[in-house]
């Protein structure tokens, strides 16, 4: 599945928020990370400059055992 993936300057919640960037991914599939045992995972593996304000973030399965991992209030993800 092809995906286009907005990237914004700060959490896409804030309405001054602007879009910096547009990536797109032939994906497998994807994961939306909410909190919980799986976000302190992934904050233990980045540094302090990658933690999610709100602990959320999107996993994309890139089919080929790789995976991409954002800030998901950072972020916007739509079907290409």
């Amino acid at each position: 599945m092809k995906v286009n993936v907005r990237v914004y300057d700060k959490a896409k919640y804030d309405m001054e928020s602007k879009e910096v960037n547009r990536i797109e991914y032939d994906i497998e599939g994807f994961e939306i990370i909410c909190g919980g045992n799986r976000a302190k995972e992934i904050e233990a593996h980045t540094d302090g400059d990658c933690i999610d304000e709100y602990h959320e973030y999107l996993v994309l399965d890139l089919g080929n055992g790789e995976t991409s991992t954002f800030r998901n209030s950072h972020v916007s993800m739509f079907r290409a």
